[in-house]
């Protein structure tokens, strides 16, 4: 069980960071350092999720969202600059709609296709069998964390080179998708609930997605984003995955071999040059 189940450090302009569906606020580890050198950082576990609150009441999109601004309230924050991964991303979207954003950052964002579509129903095989996966493999986690060759066998799908993710990120990773509480819950009401529209709103936003996303592939993932915010950067980073953060850019352990190859290093650069705070 976690320690704790948000991260908060730092002094400036709050910044808020919500992970992805089946993560936990530890993702933003590698990344924490450098945004709080300028920011007030605020990373909570999203309800629901392995060391955050339990969910109020029965999922819903209508009840997720509430009881996340209720964390913000409780925290202090009335309006950050948020940043969200994968769910966190339209979740950031969605808060930035009802007035809480001074700018908004999706990585990867949720949100991006239509509903009772190919790849809806794409995504959500995915995860029930990421899900079960998760669930058959508790005993061996440790083992696989550990060695290169069976970390990028079991988190390939998410990360664009998992064998150079720390031994520490790759166990909280698959800790936190094991111990998911609300993982069957929520793609059960995927099946008849889908993400709503957005009520405009004036917070610039950037979307910036990793070019080997498997997970939420940005040909087949974005359409419905362009409609939805026509006036929002879209941008690559080159090389990464569906979980940018843990690209650990510019980071190195000296049990992880090639990790200053130039691929590395240019994915590092594209990730450092995509500001999360969109002027």
């Amino acid at each position: 069980m976690e320690v704790t189940a948000s991260h908060r450090g730092g002094e400036g302009t709050p910044l808020v960071l919500l992970h992805g569906f089946t993560d936990t606020w530890r993702t933003w580890t590698p990344i924490l350092p450098a945004l709080e050198a300028r920011h007030e950082v605020f990373a909570p576990t999203l309800p629901g999720h392995h060391g955050g609150d339990p969910l109020s009441s029965e999922f819903s999109w209508d009840t997720m969202l509430p009881q996340v601004e209720r964390i913000l309230d409780d925290a202090g924050i009335e309006r950050a600059h948020l940043v969200g991964n994968s769910l966190g991303g339209w979740l950031a979207l969605a808060l930035a709609a009802r007035g809480r954003a001074l700018s908004v950052t999706g990585l990867c964002p949720a949100g991006g296709w239509e509903h009772n579509t190919p790849e809806a129903k794409r995504v959500r095989r995915l995860f029930l069998r990421m899900h079960y996966s998760s669930q058959y493999g508790r005993r061996q986690m440790r083992m696989v964390a550990a060695r290169p060759r069976l970390r990028r066998a079991a988190l390939r799908d998410i990360i664009a080179r998992p064998d150079q993710l720390s031994a520490a990120d790759a166990y909280s990773l698959m800790q936190g998708a094991a111990n998911c509480a609300v993982t069957l819950e929520v793609l059960e009401a995927a099946k008849t609930q889908h993400f709503d529209e957005l009520e405009p709103f004036e917070a610039p936003v950037r979307i910036a997605w990793g070019t080997r996303d498997r997970v939420l592939p940005p040909t087949r993932y974005s359409a419905r984003l362009h409609r939805l915010l026509p006036d929002a950067e879209f941008v690559d980073l080159p090389r990464l995955g569906h979980l940018p953060p843990l690209g650990r850019p510019g980071a190195r352990e000296p049990h992880d071999p090639g990790v200053h190859g130039p691929r590395r290093r240019a994915a590092a650069r594209a990730l450092r040059r995509t500001r999360l705070t969109p002027d």
